[in-house]
């Protein structure tokens, strides 16, 4: 193993429990995304009308922008936690190895599509990005990948107390 990745490993090994408790924390503020994406989007495709109950324009607007695009670092954090977990071969490392590879999704999802092309193939405001109809339904299951992740940061970082 070289030399920069051996320090990387330790660097990593003396501050787990913070990379720990900042994956939380980032992934934990996509359940606001996640709730925008249901509210908004799932049950206004459903039923016709949008269940968020709020306007979404001014402060508020820019609050849902910034939590979205904290998904970048939050996934970063999740990726690096997940993959350094695995390194060191922890006894579940197989759940280790499926939680990483729903976070993997998630950064092709970014790439591949995102919420305003989903929202636009629903509700039909721009031209610029035609997507199939059920190609938008996969990317929002997509997102809901995220769940099981924040599920396992939960119970390691609260329940269990990992310290």
């Amino acid at each position: 193993m070289s030399n920069a990745l051996q320090k990387l490993v330790r660097f990593w090994q003396r501050y787990e429990n913070l990379s720990l408790k900042i994956a939380f924390a980032l992934i934990s503020l996509q359940l606001v995304h996640l709730y925008w994406l249901t509210a908004d989007v799932v049950v206004k495709r459903i039923t016709g009308e949008s269940a968020l109950g709020l306007q979404l324009n001014g402060p508020l607007l820019a609050f849902f922008i910034v939590i979205d695009y904290i998904e970048i670092p939050a996934l970063a954090a999740g990726l690096t936690y997940y993959a350094l977990s695995l390194y060191r071969h922890q006894k579940s490392s197989t759940k280790n190895a499926l939680l990483l590879a729903m976070l993997a999704v998630q950064v092709f999802h970014i790439f591949w599509i995102t919420d305003e092309v989903v929202y636009e193939a629903f509700f039909g405001s721009s031209n610029a990005v035609e997507i199939p109809y059920y190609a938008a339904w996969i990317a929002i299951l997509i997102d809901y990948l995220e769940l099981p992740v924040i599920g396992d940061l939960f119970y390691k970082t609260i329940v269990k107390g990992k310290r």
